[in-house]
Protein backbone atom coordinates (compact mmCIF):
# COMPACT_ATOMS: atom_id res chain seq x y z
CA UNK A 1 0.00 0.00 0.00
CA UNK A 2 2.31 2.37 0.94
CA UNK A 3 5.08 1.58 -1.91
CA UNK A 4 1.66 2.51 -4.05
CA UNK A 5 0.77 5.53 -2.40
CA UNK A 6 4.42 6.62 -2.98
CA UNK A 7 4.75 5.49 -6.66
CA UNK A 8 1.66 7.35 -7.18
CA UNK A 9 3.33 10.20 -5.22
CA UNK A 10 6.14 10.30 -7.35
CA UNK A 11 3.78 10.30 -10.33
CA UNK A 12 1.93 13.71 -9.59
CA UNK A 13 5.24 15.34 -8.23
CA UNK A 14 6.57 14.54 -11.65
CA UNK A 15 3.60 15.84 -13.38
CA UNK A 16 3.40 19.38 -11.18
CA UNK A 17 7.29 20.03 -11.96
CA UNK A 18 6.73 19.05 -15.86
CA UNK A 19 3.85 21.48 -15.89
CA UNK A 20 6.15 24.11 -14.53
CA UNK A 21 8.98 23.60 -16.44
CA UNK A 22 6.79 23.60 -19.56
CA UNK A 23 4.50 26.37 -18.69
CA UNK A 24 4.65 30.01 -20.36
CA UNK A 25 2.98 32.78 -19.50
CA UNK A 26 1.23 33.94 -22.06
CA UNK A 27 2.83 37.28 -24.72
CA UNK A 28 1.80 41.04 -24.21
CA UNK A 29 2.76 43.91 -26.52
CA UNK A 30 5.28 46.03 -26.15
CA UNK A 31 4.83 47.87 -22.84
CA UNK A 32 4.98 52.01 -24.66
CA UNK A 33 5.66 54.74 -21.55
CA UNK A 34 6.32 58.23 -22.33
CA UNK A 35 8.61 57.96 -18.99
CA UNK A 36 10.44 55.03 -18.18
CA UNK A 37 9.15 52.85 -15.27
CA UNK A 38 12.30 50.10 -15.16
CA UNK A 39 13.10 47.94 -12.35
CA UNK A 40 16.32 45.88 -11.57
CA UNK A 41 17.07 42.67 -11.02
CA UNK A 42 20.40 41.23 -9.33
CA UNK A 43 22.20 38.37 -10.98
CA UNK A 44 21.06 36.25 -7.77
CA UNK A 45 17.68 36.33 -8.79
CA UNK A 46 17.55 36.02 -11.93
CA UNK A 47 19.69 33.19 -12.35
CA UNK A 48 17.32 31.62 -9.76
CA UNK A 49 14.07 32.59 -11.75
CA UNK A 50 15.93 31.38 -14.66
CA UNK A 51 16.80 28.25 -13.26
CA UNK A 52 13.80 27.23 -11.37
CA UNK A 53 11.53 28.71 -15.02
CA UNK A 54 9.52 31.12 -13.41
CA UNK A 55 11.37 34.01 -14.98
CA UNK A 56 8.60 34.14 -17.81
CA UNK A 57 5.97 34.29 -14.81
CA UNK A 58 7.79 37.27 -13.30
CA UNK A 59 8.32 39.38 -16.18
CA UNK A 60 4.77 38.86 -17.33
CA UNK A 61 3.71 40.08 -14.36
CA UNK A 62 5.99 43.34 -14.38
CA UNK A 63 4.46 44.09 -17.44
CA UNK A 64 1.04 43.86 -16.69
CA UNK A 65 2.10 45.84 -13.68
CA UNK A 66 3.28 48.78 -16.30
CA UNK A 67 6.52 48.06 -15.99
CA UNK A 68 8.57 48.82 -19.53
CA UNK A 69 12.09 47.66 -18.41
CA UNK A 70 14.55 45.37 -16.62
CA UNK A 71 18.15 45.99 -16.05
CA UNK A 72 19.49 42.75 -15.46
CA UNK A 73 22.65 42.43 -13.53
CA UNK A 74 25.13 40.46 -15.88
CA UNK A 75 28.53 40.80 -14.12
CA UNK A 76 28.98 41.25 -10.73
CA UNK A 77 29.79 39.04 -7.67
CA UNK A 78 30.31 35.59 -8.28
CA UNK A 79 30.66 36.08 -11.98
CA UNK A 80 28.24 36.84 -15.04
CA UNK A 81 25.43 35.69 -16.39
CA UNK A 82 26.40 35.18 -20.02
CA UNK A 83 29.46 32.69 -20.99
CA UNK A 84 32.82 34.35 -21.19
CA UNK A 85 36.49 33.01 -20.27
CA UNK A 86 37.25 35.93 -19.09
CA UNK A 87 35.86 35.28 -15.51
CA UNK A 88 35.46 32.96 -13.40
CA UNK A 89 31.58 32.47 -12.29
CA UNK A 90 30.05 29.98 -9.39
CA UNK A 91 28.42 27.10 -11.21
CA UNK A 92 24.75 27.51 -9.07
CA UNK A 93 25.32 31.41 -10.64
CA UNK A 94 25.35 30.13 -14.39
CA UNK A 95 25.61 26.62 -14.62
CA UNK A 96 28.25 24.76 -17.79
CA UNK A 97 25.84 25.04 -20.89
CA UNK A 98 23.49 27.69 -19.52
CA UNK A 99 23.33 31.47 -20.48
CA UNK A 100 20.68 33.11 -18.07
CA UNK A 101 20.97 36.58 -19.87
CA UNK A 102 19.90 35.15 -23.22
CA UNK A 103 16.76 33.83 -21.74
CA UNK A 104 15.93 37.33 -19.90
CA UNK A 105 16.19 38.92 -23.28
CA UNK A 106 14.21 36.94 -25.04
CA UNK A 107 11.76 36.27 -22.53
CA UNK A 108 11.93 40.30 -21.44
CA UNK A 109 10.50 41.02 -25.14
CA UNK A 110 8.21 37.81 -25.25
CA UNK A 111 6.38 40.16 -22.42
CA UNK A 112 7.03 43.60 -24.07
CA UNK A 113 9.73 44.70 -22.00
CA UNK A 114 13.03 46.33 -22.89
CA UNK A 115 15.71 44.15 -21.23
CA UNK A 116 18.98 45.70 -20.30
CA UNK A 117 22.63 44.39 -19.51
CA UNK A 118 23.73 46.09 -16.28
CA UNK A 119 27.20 45.70 -16.02
CA UNK A 120 27.02 45.98 -12.61
CA UNK A 121 30.42 45.74 -10.90
CA UNK A 122 31.84 48.33 -13.54
CA UNK A 123 35.75 48.87 -12.34
CA UNK A 124 35.41 47.19 -9.23
CA UNK A 125 36.08 43.55 -7.97
CA UNK A 126 36.24 42.07 -4.53
CA UNK A 127 39.67 41.77 -3.56
CA UNK A 128 39.64 37.90 -3.84
CA UNK A 129 38.31 37.57 -7.35
CA UNK A 130 40.33 35.63 -9.80
CA UNK A 131 41.23 38.60 -12.50
CA UNK A 132 42.27 40.41 -9.46
CA UNK A 133 45.18 37.86 -8.21
CA UNK A 134 46.07 37.17 -11.33
CA UNK A 135 46.81 40.75 -12.44
CA UNK A 136 47.68 42.84 -9.99
CA UNK A 137 49.45 45.33 -12.09
CA UNK A 138 45.60 45.85 -13.64
CA UNK A 139 44.79 47.26 -9.98
CA UNK A 140 44.92 50.90 -9.10
CA UNK A 141 47.04 52.14 -5.73
CA UNK A 142 47.00 54.72 -3.82
CA UNK A 143 50.04 56.76 -2.69
CA UNK A 144 50.50 54.84 0.23
CA UNK A 145 50.12 51.25 -2.29
CA UNK A 146 47.28 50.70 -0.87
CA UNK A 147 44.62 48.69 -3.95
CA UNK A 148 41.10 48.75 -1.59
CA UNK A 149 39.40 51.08 -1.01
CA UNK A 150 35.31 50.80 -0.11
CA UNK A 151 36.39 47.02 0.56
CA UNK A 152 37.30 46.35 -3.16
CA UNK A 153 39.81 46.71 -5.63
CA UNK A 154 39.38 48.83 -8.42
CA UNK A 155 40.88 48.15 -12.13
CA UNK A 156 42.68 51.14 -14.35
CA UNK A 157 41.35 52.79 -16.70
CA UNK A 158 44.09 53.29 -18.43
CA UNK A 159 45.65 50.18 -18.55
CA UNK A 160 45.36 49.35 -22.26
CA UNK A 161 44.96 44.78 -21.05
CA UNK A 162 42.07 46.47 -18.54
CA UNK A 163 40.75 48.15 -21.37
CA UNK A 164 40.98 44.56 -23.77
CA UNK A 165 38.88 43.30 -20.74
CA UNK A 166 36.50 45.67 -20.40
CA UNK A 167 35.79 45.49 -23.99
CA UNK A 168 36.02 41.65 -24.09
CA UNK A 169 32.98 41.10 -21.74
CA UNK A 170 30.97 44.13 -23.86
CA UNK A 171 31.43 41.53 -26.70
CA UNK A 172 30.19 38.76 -24.84
CA UNK A 173 27.15 40.61 -23.53
CA UNK A 174 26.58 41.70 -27.18
CA UNK A 175 26.30 38.25 -28.73
CA UNK A 176 22.72 37.90 -26.80
CA UNK A 177 20.44 39.53 -29.20
CA UNK A 178 17.62 41.33 -28.46
CA UNK A 179 19.20 43.49 -26.03
CA UNK A 180 17.67 46.98 -25.54
CA UNK A 181 20.65 48.87 -24.27
CA UNK A 182 23.73 48.05 -21.65
CA UNK A 183 24.04 49.93 -18.49
CA UNK A 184 26.79 51.11 -16.42
CA UNK A 185 26.47 52.76 -12.52
CA UNK A 186 27.99 54.02 -9.93
CA UNK A 187 30.88 51.44 -10.05
CA UNK A 188 32.07 52.70 -13.23
CA UNK A 189 33.58 54.49 -11.32
CA UNK A 190 37.60 55.58 -9.82
CA UNK A 191 37.57 56.54 -6.32
CA UNK A 192 39.60 59.83 -5.40
CA UNK A 193 41.76 57.96 -3.22
CA UNK A 194 43.78 56.99 -6.36
CA UNK A 195 43.92 60.69 -7.91
CA UNK A 196 41.51 63.13 -9.63
CA UNK A 197 42.18 64.75 -12.69
CA UNK A 198 44.06 62.17 -14.21
CA UNK A 199 41.77 59.12 -13.43
CA UNK A 200 39.11 61.48 -14.13
CA UNK A 201 39.91 61.86 -17.81
CA UNK A 202 41.40 58.53 -17.89
CA UNK A 203 37.81 56.88 -16.79
CA UNK A 204 36.29 59.85 -19.58
CA UNK A 205 38.23 58.12 -22.36
CA UNK A 206 37.86 54.48 -21.38
CA UNK A 207 34.05 55.68 -21.64
CA UNK A 208 34.21 57.03 -24.89
CA UNK A 209 35.97 53.68 -26.46
CA UNK A 210 32.88 51.48 -24.99
CA UNK A 211 30.72 53.86 -26.04
CA UNK A 212 32.05 54.07 -29.94
CA UNK A 213 32.77 50.00 -29.63
CA UNK A 214 28.78 49.41 -28.87
CA UNK A 215 27.45 51.54 -31.28
CA UNK A 216 30.06 49.83 -34.04
CA UNK A 217 28.36 47.08 -33.27
CA UNK A 218 24.59 48.10 -32.98
CA UNK A 219 24.11 51.94 -33.31
CA UNK A 220 20.36 51.12 -31.98
CA UNK A 221 21.81 50.18 -28.40
CA UNK A 222 21.22 52.85 -25.97
CA UNK A 223 24.27 53.04 -23.43
CA UNK A 224 22.41 54.32 -20.37
CA UNK A 225 24.12 54.96 -17.26
CA UNK A 226 23.46 55.31 -13.54
CA UNK A 227 25.28 57.39 -11.39
CA UNK A 228 25.11 58.80 -8.10
CA UNK A 229 24.26 63.23 -8.05
CA UNK A 230 26.97 65.06 -9.82
CA UNK A 231 28.76 66.79 -6.96
CA UNK A 232 29.24 63.60 -5.44
CA UNK A 233 29.92 61.43 -8.27
CA UNK A 234 32.47 63.41 -9.74
CA UNK A 235 33.98 64.72 -6.11
CA UNK A 236 34.08 61.25 -4.45
CA UNK A 237 34.44 58.82 -7.77
CA UNK A 238 36.02 60.98 -10.61
CA UNK A 239 32.67 60.02 -12.66
CA UNK A 240 32.40 63.43 -15.00
CA UNK A 241 28.94 62.43 -15.82
CA UNK A 242 27.31 65.07 -17.21
CA UNK A 243 30.62 65.70 -19.36
CA UNK A 244 29.87 62.53 -21.11
CA UNK A 245 26.22 63.63 -21.35
CA UNK A 246 27.34 66.89 -22.91
CA UNK A 247 29.75 65.05 -25.23
CA UNK A 248 27.47 62.25 -26.35
CA UNK A 249 28.70 59.69 -25.07
CA UNK A 250 25.78 58.57 -22.97
CA UNK A 251 22.35 57.91 -24.42
CA UNK A 252 19.97 57.54 -20.75
CA UNK A 253 20.64 59.02 -17.14
CA UNK A 254 19.13 56.76 -14.43
CA UNK A 255 20.46 58.83 -11.57
CA UNK A 256 20.38 57.09 -8.36
CA UNK A 257 18.87 59.47 -5.63
CA UNK A 258 18.73 56.21 -2.87
CA UNK A 259 16.92 58.72 0.29
CA UNK A 260 15.18 57.12 3.27
CA UNK A 261 12.17 59.89 2.11
CA UNK A 262 10.23 61.51 -0.54
CA UNK A 263 11.17 64.69 0.49
CA UNK A 264 14.81 64.18 1.07
CA UNK A 265 14.75 62.94 -2.11
CA UNK A 266 12.96 65.37 -3.50
CA UNK A 267 15.57 67.75 -2.06
CA UNK A 268 18.33 65.93 -3.34
CA UNK A 269 17.39 66.30 -7.18
CA UNK A 270 17.93 69.95 -7.14
CA UNK A 271 21.13 70.14 -7.74
CA UNK A 272 22.07 66.28 -8.91
CA UNK A 273 22.40 67.49 -12.64
CA UNK A 274 19.34 65.66 -13.72
CA UNK A 275 17.60 68.41 -14.99
CA UNK A 276 21.03 69.94 -16.82
CA UNK A 277 20.74 66.32 -18.57
CA UNK A 278 17.16 66.06 -19.25
CA UNK A 279 18.00 68.63 -22.44
CA UNK A 280 20.49 65.67 -23.48
CA UNK A 281 19.24 62.86 -23.37
CA UNK A 282 15.91 60.62 -21.43
CA UNK A 283 16.26 60.87 -17.35
CA UNK A 284 14.86 58.79 -14.76
CA UNK A 285 15.55 58.67 -11.16
CA UNK A 286 16.68 55.52 -9.59
CA UNK A 287 14.37 54.55 -6.54
CA UNK A 288 15.99 52.84 -3.24
CA UNK A 289 13.04 49.50 -2.09
CA UNK A 290 16.05 48.44 0.70
CA UNK A 291 15.64 48.42 3.96
CA UNK A 292 16.72 51.88 4.45
CA UNK A 293 14.07 53.44 3.40
CA UNK A 294 11.40 52.69 6.22
CA UNK A 295 9.07 51.80 7.18
CA UNK A 296 9.33 48.79 5.41
CA UNK A 297 6.60 47.98 2.92
CA UNK A 298 5.08 48.83 -0.59
CA UNK A 299 3.56 52.12 0.44
CA UNK A 300 6.55 53.82 1.05
CA UNK A 301 8.32 53.17 -1.91
CA UNK A 302 4.81 54.32 -3.58
CA UNK A 303 5.21 57.62 -1.71
CA UNK A 304 8.75 58.12 -3.82
CA UNK A 305 7.36 57.08 -6.75
CA UNK A 306 4.48 59.91 -6.87
CA UNK A 307 7.33 62.22 -5.99
CA UNK A 308 8.86 61.40 -9.08
CA UNK A 309 6.33 61.55 -11.08
CA UNK A 310 5.27 64.83 -9.43
CA UNK A 311 9.07 66.38 -10.79
CA UNK A 312 7.93 65.10 -13.83
CA UNK A 313 10.51 62.57 -14.56
CA UNK A 314 10.04 58.45 -14.69
CA UNK A 315 11.62 56.11 -12.35
CA UNK A 316 13.91 52.48 -11.87
CA UNK A 317 13.14 50.83 -8.62
CA UNK A 318 16.04 48.94 -6.50
CA UNK A 319 15.35 46.22 -6.39
CA UNK A 320 12.20 43.53 -7.56
CA UNK A 321 13.74 41.13 -5.24
CA UNK A 322 13.56 43.73 -2.15
CA UNK A 323 9.68 44.76 -3.43
CA UNK A 324 8.77 41.11 -2.75
CA UNK A 325 10.13 41.56 0.20
CA UNK A 326 8.04 44.24 1.03
CA UNK A 327 4.95 42.04 -0.45
CA UNK A 328 5.67 39.59 1.86
CA UNK A 329 6.64 41.66 4.95
CA UNK A 330 3.11 43.01 5.26
CA UNK A 331 2.05 39.21 6.56
CA UNK A 332 4.71 39.30 9.69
Amino acid sequence: MIKKFLRWLGIVVGVCLLSVATHHASPRSPVVKEKMQGIWMTNVATAFLHHTTFLDEILHHLSLSGYDRVYFSVYGLKGTLYPTSDSSTHFLLRPPLTNPLKAAVQESRRQGLKPYAWFEYGMMLYPGNAIAQKHPDWLLKTVEGETVEDGNVWLDPAHPEVQEYILGHIDDILKVKGLEGIQLDDHWAVPKAFGNSNQRQALTTLTQKVYSHIKAKNSQLVVSLSPNPYNFAVSKYNQDWLSWVEQGIVDEIVLQVYRPTPEAMVASLSNSGIYTASYYVPVGVGISATRNVVPFSLNTVQKQVEAVKQQGYGYSIFSWEYLVLRRLAKFF
